[in-house]
């Protein structure tokens, strides 16, 4: 019979081949829908997404559903009503179906790579070995939250300075455009030489009004070299160690993307997920590339026996001991050695996970109010010169009326 195929010879059954067998039949509706709607009656679905609100409210609300005794295929139903994002709202119910077919969450959650990140499909994963998705929600949920807000005041230390500069180029462009040439004009009739700086300050206005496709063709020929360099692997984990070593802002993604990394690792560690899935899957959580190969390597020394300490490159054969790993501060080292000794990892980095956490956070407000007043003198610097090149001319002709 058909359904013998899903069963093995020990009658086990077999739900990879049910999900070939689905994705097939994806391909086949997919294709009829084709032929069967008209083009501007075909649903775009290019640019939907899920936001990181949107996705903690979703594992928000399955917590509690979950965690107050709920069904699982319930407490979905019930979430689906809820959900006015109608992309997230579509998974949901692709969960919900997934169900009845011997499909787990975590195997739909892994169909979306995009909106669910290696964390939450792990320890889904691990829920469905321990039947404890509740509580392993509960912890998602809260890490969720917490990760939103630190990467919500990363992007806006690294976002506000760069708004305060596009505006302020906003406000030069158009002194170029609309002032410089009315005050130019004039005293190009009346002197016949320029001072140098206000000559500067014209060739520019000038080339902004006359040539401005010019501008927008390097503009454009800019982006598009960028993307395409921005391709490749080395280009890539290049721009990832510069971003590390940039002054003031180098020290935020180095601290956010250790913060993250200790998060997801003791959150793995805690609901019982192996060491090396666990450095894997964490691997997958921290953003910066060179961290991400860093954590690769670990994993790949852990894996031959290595323990995590010398693979960080703590030694502590010698009296002194020497530390040479630039991404991984060495009091981490410290307390991971001495875990390896006394098996309290998971205690031991929450704490360091809880200073950490707290350095960032004050070192980025810090940031914040240190950068407006560089701001405020960059802006004034820009603002000045152009003021003063068109006063200049002004200075001039008092010097004439002086001597006539």
């Amino acid at each position: 019979m058909f359904w013998k195929k899903f069963y093995d010879r020990y009658w086990n059954f077999d739900n990879q081949k049910f999900l070939l067998l689905l994705e097939d039949a994806k391909r086949a509706e997919f294709k009829w829908y084709w032929k069967k709607k008209k083009s501007w009656d075909i649903e775009i679905t290019l640019f939907q997404s899920v936001s990181k609100k949107e996705l903690w409210q979703f594992i928000n609300k399955f917590s509690i559903f979950l965690n107050s005794w709920i069904d699982v295929k319930w407490a979905l139903w019930i979430l689906v009503k809820q959900i006015k994002n109608p992309y997230m709202k579509k998974i949901a119910i692709e969960m919900r179906d997934n169900i009845d077919h011997g499909i787990g969450i975590y195997e739909t959650m892994n169909q979306y790579p995009k909106i669910f990140d290696a964390l939450t499909t792990s320890l889904v994963w691990v829920w469905e070995k321990t039947w404890q998705l509740g509580k392993i929600l509960a912890e998602l949920d809260t890490n969720l939250l917490e990760n939103i807000e630190l990467k919500w005041k990363v992007k806006w230390a690294m976002i506000y300075p760069m708004i305060l500069l596009f505006l302020t180029i906003m406000m030069v462009v158009f002194m170029m455009i609309f002032i410089v040439p009315k005050i130019t004009a004039s005293f190009a009739k009346a002197w016949s030489e320029l001072p140098w700086l206000t000559l500067k300050v014209v060739a520019v206005s000038n080339f902004i009004v006359n040539d401005w496709w010019k501008l927008i063709l390097i503009i454009i020929w800019a982006i598009i070299t960028f993307k395409l360099i921005n391709s490749t692997y080395i280009w890539k984990i290049s721009l990832a160690n510069i971003a590390i070593r940039i002054p003031i802002f180098g020290y935020v993604v180095k601290q956010s993307n250790i913060v993250f990394f200790i998060k997801s690792f003791t959150i793995l560690l805690d609901s019982w997920v192996l060491l090396l899935d666990s450095l894997k899957t964490s691997s997958r959580v921290v953003t910066n590339l060179a961290y991400k190969k860093e954590l690769i390597r670990i994993k790949n020394e852990v894996e031959v026996w290595l323990t995590i300490s010398k693979s960080l490159w703590l030694n502590l054969d010698y009296e002194e001991s020497v530390y040479l790993n630039k991404l991984f501060p060495e009091e981490f080292a410290y307390v991971v050695s001495t875990w390896e000794e006394t098996w309290s990892l998971s205690t031991s980095l929450k704490k360091v996970w809880d200073n950490y956490n707290w350095e960032l956070k004050r070192y980025i407000w810090n940031m914040s109010s240190m950068m407006e007043p560089i701001i405020i003198v960059i802006v004034w610097a820009l603002v000045g010169t152009i003021v003063v090149a068109i006063m200049l001319p002004f200075f001039e002709m008092w010097k004439v009326a002086k001597w006539v």
